[in-house]
This record gives structure tokens, sequence and C-alpha cells, in this order.
């Protein structure tokens, strides 16, 4: 059994096709099959199930795909830190969308002037999808913010807490300043999408009053919801940071919530497996100098 033969696998697992499979590979399909039986024989179980033009991964199929990933990413990074350990380095690193809005700008800056022999590359996703190329090893590491349940796999460190305002229109709720988390939860929201952090945050607030948000509006992009809280149709419920523009320009007004206050936390996330050269090192130094509130 060799690495290629793990990829071989992986790749027919990731399209449960041997033809999509070979072509992914540049292989011909007899190829892939004859590398998929190996992988049988060697370990003695049966790893696919081939019905009706089908495959399907048995119960030992998924579980040796689990130690595939495992050893692949192993490799892969060790061929990464390796190459990288002259004087140019590659350090990638996700983001969940509002701290991508807020810091990331300032972040690449000054990356680029102090840290120039680093190549950095950054994503922008929301938690889950965060939280997924971490656990894949897509991205070195992550700043997240609010993670609900924490993966034994991962190393969690709290990087710093920032409150959360419900804003609207200055003529929405016209002469009115307060308002319980009850008469919130029957107002227009405009939420951030399910699945990031922001939203997390949220629905964990209104659970406390038995409520259950029902969005007018649900979005990744914070700008769109802010656009639409300032022509009056909701509320919107966002960091402090990414509303402080609107808030500065007359173009918002922040409402006061009687009950417990909304707020985020951020985490630095990575895999408990993952080495973390100097240059990732000096980044995340970086990064955390960044992260002020």
């Amino acid at each position: 059994m060799t690495l290629r033969h793990l990829e071989i696998f992986r790749a027919v697992c990731a399209r449960e096709s041997i033809t999509l499979a070979a072509e992914h590979l540049n292989m011909t399909q007899p190829a892939v099959s004859l590398a998929v039986k190996e992988l049988e024989a060697f370990y003695g179980v049966q790893l696919l199930e081939r019905m009706n033009r089908r495959i399907y991964i048995t119960d030992a199929g998924r579980s040796l795909l689990q130690y595939a990933d495992a050893v692949l990413s192993q490799f892969e990074e060790s061929v990464r830190v390796l190459r990288d350990s002259g004087t140019h380095s590659h350090c990638s690193f996700g983001m969940t969308v509002t701290i991508g809005e807020s810091r990331l700008p300032s972040i690449l800056s000054r990356l680029a002037r102090e840290l120039p022999q680093i190549s950095v590359q950054a994503f922008v996703q929301n938690s889950r999808r965060t939280e997924q190329m971490i656990q894949r090893n897509e991205i070195d590491f992550a700043l997240v913010n609010n993670i609900t349940a924490v993966s034994p796999s991962h190393v969690v460190d709290f990087l710093g807490q920032e409150e959360m305002a419900a804003v609207c229109a200055p003529a929405y709720l016209a002469g009115q300043a307060s308002l319980s988390l009850e008469a919130l939860a029957q107002h227009p929201l405009l939420l951030r999408e399910p699945g990031s952090g922001t939203r997390n945050s949220v629905d964990a607030i209104l659970q406390t009053v038995g409520r259950k948000a029902a969005p007018l509006v649900e979005s990744i992009s914070t700008a769109s919801l802010v656009s639409c809280a300032a022509s009056g149709q909701g509320i919107a419920i966002l960091p402090r940071s990414q509303v402080r523009q609107a808030l500065a320009e007359g173009r918002l007004r922040e409402l006061e919530v009687d009950g417990p206050t909304f707020s985020q936390q951020y985490f630095l996330v990575y895999h408990r497996n993952k080495y973390l050269t100097d240059g990732m090192k000096r980044v995340i130094k970086v990064i955390r100098e960044e992260m002020t509130f």
C-alpha cells in the first residue's frame, strides 16, 4: 500500500464515482478500480459497494477515509513546511465574515509591511465553513466567533469580546428608545445567515426568553443588512464595529434592549496536530495585536 492508493481512494469517495475520480486523477478507470481492489485485499475488508451503477462507502471505507485524510494531510503539510524552511514561507488562514469585514484590511496591510517575506492567503467564510476548513487542513489556522462546541482535535485560544447593537432607521419606532427582548423578537429582524457566529449569538439570547428568530432578511452581507435597516425595513443586530460608521453618520440609531447583552467572543483556532512554523507564529502574533476591541 502506498500514499497513491490513499489518494485514489479519497478521490473516489469524494466523487462517489470511479469514472469521475479517474478523470480528476488523469488515470484510466481500470487503474483506479485496481487500486481500490488492492486496498481491499490489503485490509481484508470491503471498502465500497457497487449497486445500480452507483458507489456507496461501507462503514470500513468511512473509517479508512478518516485515516487517509489524516495521513495525506500530514504528508502534504510536511512538504509545505520543509519547502518553506528557507527565507520565504507561506501561511493560509481563514476568518469569519464578521472579522473579515472589520479587521482583514488592517491585518493584510500590516503583514505586507512587517512580514513581506511571508506569502499569506486569507479565506473569508462563515463560522461553519471556516471550522470545516480547519478540520480538513485546508488552512493553517482561523479566526472565528462564538464557538458552540469545541472539538477535542482543535486548540482554541480566546482573543477578545465585542458587544453587539440592535439598530434601526432613525424614524423606525420613533420616540421609543428601548424595548424588551420579547418585543424585539416580534419586529422584522435583519440577521446574518444560520451557521454564522453572529447569528448563533442572536439565537442564543432570544432563546433565553423562549423566542426563536424568524428574520425578514437573512444575509451573509453585513452591508445589505445595514442598508435594509437604514431604509426602515426592520431591526438589525450586528457587532458594534460593523455599525459604528452608520451610527456616526446618522443613518442608524441604536435601540436599548432590556435583558442579556448581545455580544460576541473571538477565538484563534487550529488543529491540534498542526505544526506551526516560525512564519505562522509571526503572522499569529500580528493578528493578535490587531484583534483589539
